[in-house]
């Protein structure tokens, strides 16, 4: 019997991630030398060509990958494939909010949030259904939009600086400002 040196679990893990990937070539003489190459000479020359810190961030988001529960990773890998089926339009106008809110100062950052809570509050199919209201909203004019949200419940309930705040977030095109009190 034969021993093969002995590898550290995450440098195979490592390996794996990056067969996966397309980056590495198994070689051989390693554990991966049956696995059929599925790496192009551009990608690999990519990784080569990747500064160390940046292999190394690679290496550290993949470890921090594998200490996930199974779960979280199953939602994730969900969420991201949730991601890739919606339509251009929607994934330009949720990357816009995203940055608005990073932008926003923290008191308007607190409405977005509330918001999001309210949503996530809500059994999925209302907040299906929300969300379709919300995007029927964006199309109409100014006026009719403000008239359709005035009858939203939880609009209703919010104070008129928290109204603008929500108005901004869900309406307003990118780089515009926040309402100020």
């Amino acid at each position: 019997m034969t021993s093969q040196p002995c590898r550290p679990a995450g440098t195979i893990a490592l390996a794996v991630f990056l067969l996966s990937l397309g980056i590495l070539l198994p070689f051989p003489g390693t554990a991966f030398a049956d696995v059929p190459a599925r790496v192009s000479p551009e990608r690999l020359e990519r990784w080569r060509a990747m500064p160390p810190e940046e292999r190394e961030r690679i290496r550290e988001r993949y470890r921090r990958w594998k200490e996930l529960p199974p779960e979280k990773r199953e939602r994730i890998l969900e969420r991201h494939r949730r991601w890739r089926e919606l339509p251009e339009e929607q994934r330009r106008y949720l990357k816009e909010r995203r940055e608005m809110l990073n932008d926003a100062g923290p008191e308007d950052r607190v409405v977005v949030r509330k918001f999001f809570a309210r949503m996530r509050s809500l059994p999925p199919e209302a907040r299906g259904a929300e969300r379709q209201k919300i995007r029927e909203w964006r199309s109409l004019p100014p006026g009719e939009r403000e008239e359709a949200i005035s009858a939203w419940p939880f609009y209703r309930g919010l104070s008129d600086r928290e109204r603008g705040v929500l108005r901004w977030f869900l309406f307003a095109r990118p780089g515009e400002r926040p309402p100020r009190e």
